[in-house]
């Protein structure tokens, strides 16, 4: 049966030595015909998977082990080789049977979380030498595409300056401010060849049995005037990015220095950090501490996660307990200010009733190394009616301070570029650290929190307010 010749290929493609042992076990328990991992001839991936397309073959049940295929990993076109369609709507099953090479089947074995896996879909902004222009390319395992002529931003436009307010100012955001601005943005950043490119890649990687594309967007630091652009409400030609699981997307900051994947061991060790000077206007953080410690608490119990407090947290106390214990994560939860050169920086606690701040420099100087992998910054909301622009300077403080920092060495920082209400914070803290502490990816985990955030709270945009900057070539954050 000539449609059968290379299916071991796409066998050997999407499965490990133990995923080619789960489809023995249910390929068996299917069929009833005795069939064993150990007895497939060879020890790499390519031969168990050729001795197992040739089993079925001579025992007429490659039908069956088609099935069987589809069941663990549904998502994937299997039609070529006479089995079923792929099924978008149902997720991988784990296929880590706990068992290795020499050793029998364990019936308690804990199967892994099935690992997220994305294709890469990277959009680079440059500048044309015009401004307001910008030349646009895209990349992807499927090809590249561009613009062609360069790309102009409407900052000048009424509408998107109208926009653009609305949104910042929480108070008044509407969602049909975010599906207005989300066309202005799709228009400016999907281009004909782009969006073609786009859908091709998106198709072609559900076909694979992937999760999706990670669209990562690229601005260059000459157009550093974008970065205020609230790229999270963009979409696509049917749906927002940052609300669909399939495309994530990413403010990718590739710098002079070696990627690497943010995974750290276990336990994960996370430092809950917060300020209230007291010249200040009084912040309500706690909110914000109980969705985190709640999100976490079954991980805490199980010694995977180790969350070490800080209140009213110094200079003095900062470097200390950074630099005997650094942390996997960093949450900062307080004010943030502009400085008057340029940049932002997070407003301590200096021990006599004030505050003090801290800039990009000296944070980049204390989390330098290997240890450090996420930094959170979240302008917490005040409970006062009257420090609408101190909030908003927090925001930017932020904004400005996450990407100096990802351009530093840090491999992913999380911060808002509008004010996250608590009412919006709770709800995105809570969703984000139990996707993180289920295995899940960076992006991901910030894709599921903002769905949930956008579900519960349907008359109001807030989850496009939270950014994340990152430049690991995957988000995966800890295994």
């Amino acid at each position: 049966m000539n449609e059968y010749r290379h299916l071991y290929s796409l066998i050997e493609d999407v499965f490990d030595l133990d995923g080619i042992r789960t489809l023995c076990i249910e390929l068996k328990f299917e069929t009833g015909v005795d069939i064993s991992f150990e007895n497939l001839a060879g020890d790499t991936i390519r031969r168990k998977s050729q001795e197992l397309q040739e089993f079925a073959r001579r025992n007429g049940i490659t039908p069956e082990l088609l099935q069987v295929i589809h069941s663990l990993k549904p998502r994937i076109d299997l039609t070529k080789f006479g089995g079923p369609e792929p099924d978008l709507s149902k997720p991988d099953r784990p296929t880590n049977t706990g068992a290795s090479s020499g050793e029998a089947d364990s019936a308690d074995a804990k199967p892994e979380i099935p690992q997220t896996v994305y294709d890469n879909f990277d959009i680079t902004i440059r500048p044309s030498g015009t401004p307001n222009a910008y030349r646009l390319e895209a990349e992807s395992p499927n090809g590249e595409a561009s613009a062609g002529l360069p790309q102009v931003f409407p900052f000048e436009d009424d509408d998107y300056q109208y926009l653009a307010k609305s949104l910042r100012d929480v108070q008044i955001s509407e969602p049909k401010f975010a599906n207005d601005m989300g066309e202005i943005l799709r228009k400016f950043l999907f281009p004909g060849p782009i969006q073609e490119l786009f859908t091709t890649t998106l198709n072609v990687s559900r076909a694979k049995g992937k999760d999706g594309i990670r669209v990562r967007i690229n601005i260059n630091q000459e157009s550093s005037e974008l970065y205020q652009v609230p790229w999270e409400y963009c979409r696509d030609d049917k749906s927002f990015l940052s609300l669909n699981a399939d495309t994530p997307l990413v403010r990718y900051m590739p710098t002079n220095r070696a990627p690497a994947p943010i995974s750290v061991p276990y336990p994960v060790k996370i430092l809950l950090a917060w300020a209230n000077p007291e010249d200040l206007d009084k912040l309500d953080v706690q909110s914000e501490i109980d969705a985190v410690k709640g999100a976490l608490a079954q991980f805490v119990d199980e010694g995977k996660v180790v969350i070490d407090e800080l209140p009213n947290v110094s200079p003095t106390t900062l470097v200390s307990k950074v630099r005997q214990n650094p942390p996997h994560i960093f949450h900062f939860i307080g004010h943030g200010a502009l400085l008057p050169r340029g940049g932002g920086a997070l407003a301590l606690d200096n021990g006599r009733k004030s505050h003090v701040m801290l800039d990009g420099d000296r944070m980049l100087r204390l989390f330098q190394g290997d240890d450090t992998k996420l930094i959170i910054l979240s302008a917490c909301q005040s409970g006062a009616t009257s420090d609408k622009a101190e909030k908003s300077s927090s925001a930017q403080a932020f904004m400005g301070l996450a990407p100096k920092l990802v351009w530093g060495g840090l491999p992913a920082v999380v911060a808002m570029q509008y004010d996250l209400p608590n009412i919006a914070a709770q709800p995105f803290m809570q969703t984000l650290y139990e996707f993180l502490a289920l295995g899940k990816p960076l992006d991901t985990a910030v894709t599921e929190a903002r769905i949930g955030l956008d579900f519960n709270i349907l008359e109001s945009p807030y989850w496009g307010i939270p950014v994340l900057f990152m430049r690991s070539p995957d988000g995966n954050i800890w295994v």
